[in-house]
């Protein structure tokens, strides 16, 4: 590629083109196209935005096609865009609706078609807009929008103009891998850590706080140097010798925050958080005449410094054993620490198989063997084939004839990857009555029963309560997915007594799922530790639809962690043949 080339496709291909690319998808989900079309632009978008290197360098090398979800379509697209500036298959979808229509697929409730109706009946292209048109009761002429619908409407308007700009933990994850692969290499002495909200492992993160140890002003200049060339960078927000803060692509704030190196464990405590446990270890320190600040725990009288190398050393100088990042709330692990009640909470290396897959059977991409294949080459000794059932028509759910063809592909594939187990399972859809999409008959013959709600969001309160209880009542059903069915800055959760479920859970042995999708999440570490103390056992699952989703893992595990869950505590925490037992002794009642 020439230099006027480069020029032309300007410092930050790797933006434009993500941004391109998720615009197309919203446009082909909002005209109403399959979603394998558009999930694969929106996939696409992810993958460039997470990149590690430029797409200048990836095309030259060769090696555009190694980024995940990239084939020779979109490759070419790329490419066409490296070469011109410009995209055409974008500029053809930008024909048929403006791109700030998608910006009425963030109000909950609405959903491609409606977005797609009130713009072709009303010409409403964005929220005021379409706020407006709703208050001036315009909206009533567009069918679908009865008096009932626009109220709902006005009331999601309302939450969505409240929701915060805090970001999924996922996209933190991808922003440090990409600070990884910028620095190279390092060494204990030079690292680069995680701190802030996402070593804590919240829900959603602010933004991605990052801890470095340089001694001089040479070494901090050329660290921050690095991060301002991020393949994805939008805009420097704030920089000093000591401390930068950039914009990436999705709105992601990544602040780098450099320290002396001695200073690296107070550094950590302080700047992990949460800034209420720092406030109860400062309170400790105080009682005992010293200060703890970023830069060390000292004594107030003399200054002399009593520890900052070491963050475990800071918590043994007050007298607690270190906590793990995830308890680090003021909810009561302080007192747990002093007490030497802390539980050994569960690790990622303790799960042994994931309980919630989906293939290309119904909204997979990948095939079972694929699959089976990446969960084996992750340690596991098990998975659940879990594809969804035939009321879910959107996902070509399975018929229980399909089901049984599935039921031969999976025997092929146990005996290929021996001793690797596929469990042939569902993810049952949960009908709006509480009863269940597949008879008992066909659940028996299952290895594994989960149950979801996936329709009828809107039913009352007590409605979805009862529908919810009388599908765990079933013993066949060994798991309730994602409880409460809230999507992260899409979609509240449904109204329902979630207590009254926890506890029907508990009581019959079903357990609850903590679904690690990033923008799921659900059963939250707050919920969890809720159940915990009402008996609940749970499962961490992935929920994975292709085999790079399989990583989700590390996010449910979060959340478990959080909720001061066990391995005990965890279904798939446990060997093959210790899970069938607790399955079998559910399904007998």
């Amino acid at each position: 590629m020439s230099e006027d080339d480069d020029a032309r496709a300007g410092s930050n291909a790797n933006v434009e083109v993500a941004r391109l690319f998720a615009e197309i998808g919203d446009i082909l989900e909002i005209k109403g196209e399959p979603p394998y079309r558009y999930n694969a632009y929106r996939t696409a978008a992810r993958s460039v935005a997470g990149a590690t290197e430029r797409l200048e360098t990836l095309f030259e090398q060769g090696r555009l096609r190694q980024l995940s979800g990239i084939g020779s379509a979109l490759e070419a697209k790329i490419v066409e865009y490296l070469s011109t500036g410009r995209m055409e298959s974008y500029d053809s979808v930008r024909r048929d609706f403006p791109v700030a229509l998608a910006s009425l697929l963030q109000v909950p409730g609405l959903g491609p078609g409606r977005a797609r109706a009130v713009y072709q009946e009303l010409g409403i292209a964005t929220l005021d807009e379409l706020e407006q048109a709703a208050r001036e009761g315009r909206l009533r002429e567009v069918p679908g929008f009865g008096p009932k619908a626009v109220d709902t409407l006005m009331a999601n308007l309302g939450r969505l103009k409240q929701r915060s700009s805090r970001q999924l933990i996922s996209d933190a994850f991808v922003a440090f891998a990409q600070v990884q692969e910028a620095v190279g290499a390092t060494t204990e002495a030079d690292r680069v850590a995680i701190v802030g909200s996402v070593r804590r492992m919240q829900d959603t993160v602010g933004g991605l706080d990052l801890l470095a140890g340089r001694d001089t002003a040479e070494e901090a200049e050329q660290l921050i140097a690095t991060l301002v060339r991020l393949p994805n960078l939008v805009q420097v927000l704030d920089r000093s010798a000591d401390e930068v803060t950039v914009q990436l692509y999705g709105g992601l704030e990544v602040r780098l925050t450099i320290v002396p190196r001695e200073a690296w464990g107070s550094a950590l405590v302080w700047y992990t958080g949460s800034r209420k446990h720092v406030e109860r270890l400062e309170a400790l320190a105080r009682a005992r005449g010293w200060r703890l600040g970023p830069l060390g725990l000292e004594d107030d009288a003399s200054g002399k410094l009593l520890e900052r190398e070491r963050e475990v050393g800071v918590y043994e100088r007050l007298e607690l054993p270190w906590i793990p990042p995830e308890l680090r709330e003021d909810e009561g692990e302080i007192e747990a620490a002093q007490a030497g009640t802390l539980p050994k909470l569960v690790e990622f290396g303790d799960i042994k198989g994931d309980l919630h897959t989906h293939t290309n059977w119904t909204d997979g991409t990948d095939t079972l063997e694929d699959m089976a294949k990446a969960a084996k080459a992750r340690g596991y000794q098990y998975m659940a084939l879990t594809d969804h059932t035939r009321n879910l028509a959107m996902t070509r759910g399975l018929t229980p004839e399909r089901l049984e063809e599935e039921r031969a592909l999976v025997t092929r594939v146990n005996h290929k990857l021996a001793p690797f187990v596929v469990l042939l399972g569902t993810e049952m859809d949960i009908l709006s009555d509480g009863q269940l999409d597949f008879p008992d008959s066909v659940l028996e013959s299952l290895d594994y029963v989960s149950a979801s709600v996936h329709t009828g969001f809107r039913q009352p309160r007590d409605v979805m309560t009862a529908r919810m209880t009388r599908a765990i009542s079933n013993p066949l059903v060994n798991t309730l997915n994602h409880p409460h069915g809230r999507i992260i800055r899409r979609r509240e959760g449904y109204e329902v007594d979630m207590q009254a479920v926890i506890e029907q859970a508990a009581s019959g042995g079903c357990a609850l799922e903590l679904n690690a999708t990033p923008d799921r999440l659900d059963l939250n570490g707050t919920w969890a530790r809720r159940a915990l103390g009402l008996g609940a056992r749970f499962t961490v699952s992935s929920d994975a639809h292709s085999t790079s989703e399989l990583d989700f893992m590390q996010f449910g595990v979060g959340s478990a962690r959080r909720g001061w869950l066990t391995a005990a505590d965890i279904l798939n925490a446990r060997p093959l043949e210790e899970l069938r037992v607790v399955l079998r002794a559910r399904s007998q009642g």
